[in-house]
């Protein structure tokens, strides 16, 4: 899985498509953020279009307990893809990562563009 990390910008950026299977994310994305919990309060892009095809609840529910504590602001995601019905998906996340909201956006310009227009409606720490 290919991944960026912005220091500055405390963003960061996955490529779901070049880890294959559901698996390999989920083993890379847990070894992630256990070396950097901070990670978890950041904001995240997601490219995912495809997305892995054996992908389940399951994965998802192994990844919330890997999570972190909750950031002390509401933090994002925002999953870059084409697929018309994964708001849904990404709904039923909203439930299980605290405080983190999960959003869509059908390119990584318009992804950029909606963090920093929800960073801008955040209180001030």
């Amino acid at each position: 899985m290919r991944y960026e990390i912005d220091e500055q910008a405390r963003l960061l950026w996955l490529d779901l498509v070049s880890a294959g299977s559901a698996d390999k994310v989920l083993t890379a994305t847990v070894a992630l953020i256990t070396a950097r919990p901070e990670l978890c309060s950041w904001d995240w892009i997601v490219e995912c279009q495809p997305m892995p095809d054996d992908a389940t609840v399951d994965h998802l529910s192994k990844l919330a307990e890997a999570w972190g504590p909750p950031p002390e602001v509401e933090a994002i995601t925002v999953f870059v893809t084409q697929d018309r019905l994964l708001h849904l998906w990404a709904r039923v996340l909203d439930f299980q990562f605290a405080r983190r909201k999960h959003l869509i956006e059908r390119d990584t310009e318009a992804a950029r563009r909606l963090i920093e227009r929800r960073r801008g409606l955040r209180p001030l720490r």
